[in-house]
C-alpha cells in the first residue's frame, strides 16, 4: 500500500511533524494485527547524485522503523526497512509536487511464504 502521508524534505531523512498522524496510524494497525509484518520501502525523487540517493531511501525506511519501534513499542523483528531509491517513480520529477509525490514510503505485508524464502 502506498503510503504518501510521510513527509520529508529533499535529501533528508528526518520526518516532518506532520507525519505523525500517519506514523500513529501504521502503530495502531500493527497494535491491531500482532501477525502483521511490514516491508516499509522508502522512494527518492530524482535530485541528487547518484552516490547520494540510496542512502537518503534507506535512512527514510530507517526512520519509519525508528519511529515505531521506539515511541511504537512494535517489535523490529515485525519491520523490515528497504531503500528503493529513485528507481519507481510515480510521478514526473520535472515538477516540485511531482517530486514530492516521489518522495513517498509504501507498505508491503510480508507473508510468513515470503518470510521463509529469504531465510
Amino acid at each position: 500500500m502506498a503510503n504518501r502521508g510521510f513527509q520529508y524534505d529533499t535529501g533528508s531523512a528526518r520526518i516532518r511533524p506532520a507525519s505523525t498522524p500517519t506514523l500513529e496510524d501504521v502503530a495502531r494497525m500493527l497494535e491491531t494485527h500482532p501477525n502483521l509484518r511490514l516491508a516499509i520501502e522508502a522512494h527518492t525523487d530524482a535530485t541528487g547524485s547518484e552516490s547520494a540517493n540510496p542512502s537518503p531511501s534507506q535512512q527514510r525506511a530507517e526512520a519509519v522503523k525508528q519511529y515505531l519501534t521506539s515511541e511504537a513499542g512494535i517489535a523490529p523483528s515485525r519491520l523490515r526497512a528497504i531503500g528503493k531509491e529513485k528507481s519507481n517513480p510515480v510521478a514526473s520529477n520535472d515538477t516540485p509536487e511531482g517530486r514530492q509525490s516521489n518522495r513517498r514510503v509504501e507498505l508491503e505485508a510480508i507473508s510468513n511464504a515470503r518470510r521463509s524464502l529469504r531465510a
